[in-house]
């Protein structure tokens, strides 16, 4: 073999080598993000389901009913009797 063919075999085997390597690094770096999808997936998953048990409490704590009960047995408001509402006229002028 001639010198100049010696290097191009040498240095086509260094390539080949470092492709190699590169494969591998690949592979462990897809694995690697891989693993953190699925974790970011499962993150995901949960706080969907915490969304909606925050829902379904939001108008559970929001229902007019709910609502209304609290300011009468709580805060002891009651509706105002006839003699007590005031209506206002904005398009009046003043």
């Amino acid at each position: 073999m001639t010198r100049p063919a010696r290097w191009l075999t040498v240095g086509l085997m260094g390539l080949v080598l470092a492709s190699a390597f590169a494969v591998v690094l690949v592979t462990y770096q897809t694995r690697v993000q891989f693993a953190e999808l699925e974790q970011l997936r499962q993150r995901n998953q949960q706080l969907d389901e915490q969304w909606g048990r925050l829902l379904l409490e939001e108008s559970a704590f929001s229902s007019p009913s709910r609502v209304e009960r609290l300011a009468r047995d709580e805060l002891k408001m009651s509706e105002p009797g006839a003699d007590q509402v005031r209506w206002l006229d904005l398009n009046r002028d003043p």
